[in-house]
């Protein structure tokens, strides 16, 4: 009798054991397969889809990363028209805005984030070289494409200490 008892009862924990190490398999289990099934039809979050052009006039040239160590500014202008414009002010806080642009012509309309700013500038490009120009006290801005991408955070550390 007691070897029943005990021998129903090893037999309870080794099948409550193994419903236990069950459910953490498939915990495991269902985990992975959301992750991979969110990376698969979501493919859009780590990929980046960049359009192709027969013609170099239909992409505008003005996309990448410009500087104006003179003044101490930078701007970088984005594919999908928004981009970034810092200036090291000696004087004052320094300006870090975000903006979108858009080619009209022969130039480029740069709206600026910033509520100091009313109107769009306007910036022209020749070869790597953009000038920036506005009204309303605007300092036109001469600014030289850099080869690679500007890190515009580390760039407004370096002319800050200027």
């Amino acid at each position: 009798m007691k070897k029943h008892i005990k021998n129903k009862k090893s037999r309870h924990v080794g099948l409550i054991l193994f419903l236990v190490i069950l459910i953490g398999l498939l915990c495991v289990l269902g985990f992975n397969y959301r992750q991979f099934a969110s990376k698969q039809l979501n493919p859009v979050q780590t990929s980046v889809v960049r359009k192709t052009s027969s013609s170099s006039e239909d992409s505008p040239q003005i996309i990448g990363s410009f500087r104006d160590d003179k003044d101490g500014a930078a701007i970088i202008f984005n594919e999908n028209g928004t981009g970034r414009y810092v200036y090291a002010d000696k004087e004052n806080p320094n300006t870090d805005d975000t903006l979108t642009w858009r080619k009209q012509g022969n130039k480029y309309l740069i709206t600026l984030k910033d509520k100091d700013v009313t109107s769009p500038l306007t910036g022209t490009l020749d070869d790597d070289k953009l000038i920036v120009s506005g009204t309303g006290g605007w300092n036109t801005e001469e600014f030289q494409r850099t080869d690679k991408n500007l890190d515009l955070d580390q760039f407004l550390n370096e002319m800050s200490k200027k």
